[in-house]
């Protein structure tokens, strides 16, 4: 009894840690699968009526000064990747008989844009989020899972927390051009050598089945400078 006990009390040990290896293999794979061919990041533009696009002062909705700030900010913005090869100009008349910049996509800027139909725009359904997407991550290892009860969804539900190490491979040089960086949503190191560093999900589990939706960021693109 004495030797049975004992060998329960080595195997136990051991069962345990076979059990942990084995859910950090799947949540690896889960990760591998959700992170496969997704942007790992993207430079927010602004509202535009797509590319080519004649940057001129644009109607939102009824707030004015709202308005005139957004024409601001897109317009430096657009400067910006103007500046660091994505974009290219040209004058063209607008309203009002007035002169505005054209841009177009140069050869690099096709490579990563994305332009998502903006959402929340009453009768402005040619509206597009215009950004610029780069990056892929390379998982390497899970390194914490941890669950917590939150009732942030209505209910009681289990939120499950990975802590995970990845590489950021395919960083163009264009994001690290003085002009992108100058602009203060998007001053990220993105020295090329992105190694070994720290990630973190949240996920929702139901079951024994996990949901990309959490209190913080789930399996997804990371948008720089969505919010003005």
């Amino acid at each position: 009894m004495k030797l049975t006990h004992l060998k329960s009390l080595l195997l136990l040990p051991l069962l345990l840690l076979l059990i942990g290896c084995q859910d950090y293999g799947k949540m690896k794979q889960h990760l591998v699968d959700g992170y496969k061919g997704l942007d790992a990041y993207c430079l927010y533009v602004g509202r535009i009526t797509d590319l080519p696009y004649l940057a001129e002062p644009t109607h939102y909705g009824p707030d004015e000064k709202k308005n005139l700030s957004h024409y601001i900010q897109v317009s430096q913005r657009l400067t910006a990747f103007e500046q660091a090869g994505l974009l290219t100009s040209t004058q063209a008349i607008g309203k009002g008989g007035k002169s505005y910049p054209l841009y177009r996509l140069t050869d690099e800027g096709k490579q990563y844009y994305k332009f998502p139909k903006a959402a929340a725009v009453r009768h402005r359904d040619d509206l597009k989020d215009a950004q610029f997407c780069f990056g892929q991550r390379e998982i390497l290892e899970v390194t914490d899972i941890r669950d917590r009860e939150t009732d942030f969804y209505g209910g009681r539900t289990t939120e499950t927390i990975v802590d995970f190490t990845y590489n950021l491979n395919d960083v163009p040089d264009w994001v690290n051009h003085p002009a992108i960086k100058a602009i203060r949503q998007y001053n990220i190191d993105f020295s090329g050598d992105n190694k070994n560093e720290e990630g973190q999900v949240y996920l929702t589990k139901k079951g024994n089945t996990y949901y990309n939706y959490g209190t913080s960021i789930s399996i997804e693109t990371i948008q720089l400078g969505f919010y003005f």
